[in-house]
């Protein structure tokens, strides 16, 4: 059976965006090394489908590179069918990140769910997500599109490894008890 993980950055005080959707943050050069991509490419080259809520995909779309999941099964959860989507292997579903991850899970393929905050709030909730790999930015916001939002469920991790960099990130990988 293929895994769900949760893949992404996110700030000391737990945000993956500034409150306007905004990752520009990012982009500091502090946050880069040369040679270095912190497992990005191997974790990418071990997935099948990517899955994200519309917001998500809406401030993808508008970086102005190429779509970076091109080749990958794209899944945007959307509560309109309407979204314009103008990237091949894109598709919109209307029904909730559960439901559609659910459906995902019985195929034997990997799933990255890419956020935003929602979706990862509902798919915790519902148990959905196997392993977390958070990659810690040595940054506060005070505020912004925390990793979760608001959910009911609490959840044990366990440690599967971390690393840290000589520019202060620190990477853990977790996995659901």
């Amino acid at each position: 059976m293929g895994k769900t993980t949760l893949y992404t950055a996110v700030t000391l005080d737990g945000y993956i965006a500034k409150s306007d959707g905004s990752v520009a943050f990012l982009d500091d050069p502090m946050y880069q090394l040369p040679d270095e991509d912190y497992g990005y490419r191997a974790f990418y080259d071990s997935i099948d489908i990517v899955l994200m809520g519309y917001n998500t995909y809406k401030q993808i779309s508008e970086f102005e590179t190429e779509y970076p999941y091109a080749g990958k099964k794209s899944i945007v959860i959307s509560s309109s069918s309407e979204v314009a989507v103008s990237k091949e292997g894109v598709a919109v579903s209307t029904d909730t990140a559960e439901d559609v991850l659910r459906k995902l899970r019985l195929s034997d393929q990997n799933i990255w769910i890419i956020g935003g905050g929602a979706t990862n709030a509902s798919v915790h909730e519902a148990g959905l997500i196997d392993q977390m790999i958070l990659t810690y930015i040595p940054i506060t916001l005070g505020s912004g599109i925390p990793l979760f939002r608001s959910n009911n469920t609490s959840q044990q991790w366990r440690n599967m490894g971390s690393r840290s960099f000589p520019n202060g990130l620190v990477q853990i990988t977790l996995a659901r008890k």
